[in-house]
């Protein structure tokens, strides 16, 4: 616990760069995974999931490295990672993205059609409210799984909670490494808990039918 007092500052300045280089890529593959998802067309879906679930297979540090030869970023920096987690993301949240609009009851559809909604109304009233328990479990997946892989980024220069665990081992002070994997522990279920919060807030009426059952 010494260690820990004496390099508090030092640790929120890591807890607070691992924190955003989780969330941008959160917020930009998912963003790319709906698109993907709702605009591409259906004869497409299945060669956009299968490459998706290639990329999802290649180790983390491998799309680091390799990122600056495929596209000119510099080897060192944050660059690498946000897009490399971005495209983790996207591969995740594409399959839950897909899924969660697929499982929209046809009767709720069909009943909406019946009443005349055009095709932007029938998505932000009925599709996008129906999917979103689906949407939120997918988020949830792909935030935990975010934070983990972020820390690999210190082996590239991004000074983050990762970096913990490279100078703990260098320097041989586990109090170090035990404080990098508690600070990223409570990172995730921090994300974790606020993206539940998130998905209660946005469907009220999945408390009320609790209450009536």
């Amino acid at each position: 616990m010494e260690w820990v007092a004496n390099n508090l500052e030092f640790i929120f300045g890591l807890s607070l760069t691992h924190l955003w280089i989780s969330l941008v890529p959160l917020l930009i593959g998912s963003i790319l995974a709906f698109v993907l998802a709702r605009a591409s067309p259906q004869k497409f879906a299945g060669t956009i999931g299968t490459t998706f679930s290639a990329i999802y297979a290649i180790p983390s540090l491998a799309i680091f490295v390799a990122l600056p030869a495929l596209i000119g970023t510099s080897y060192l920096g944050p660059t690498n990672v946000v897009i490399a987690l971005s495209v983790y993301v996207a591969a995740s949240m594409f399959f839950s993205t897909r899924d969660s609009f697929n499982q929209v009851p046809a009767p709720a559809l069909f009943i909406a059609r019946a009443q005349g909604l055009s095709p932007l109304q029938l998505f932000i009233h009925v599709e996008l409210p129906l999917a979103i328990p689906g949407l939120i479990a997918g988020l949830r997946v792909a935030a935990a799984s975010t934070v983990s892989m972020a820390s690999i980024g210190a082996i590239v220069g991004v000074r983050n909670l990762g970096y913990l665990f490279l100078d703990g081992f260098q320097r041989k002070i586990p109090e170090e490494i035990l404080t990098g994997l508690v600070a990223i522990f409570i990172i995730g279920i921090t994300m974790d808990i606020a993206l539940w919060a998130l998905g209660k807030a946005l469907t009220p009426w999945t408390r009320k039918s609790a209450q009536r059952v």
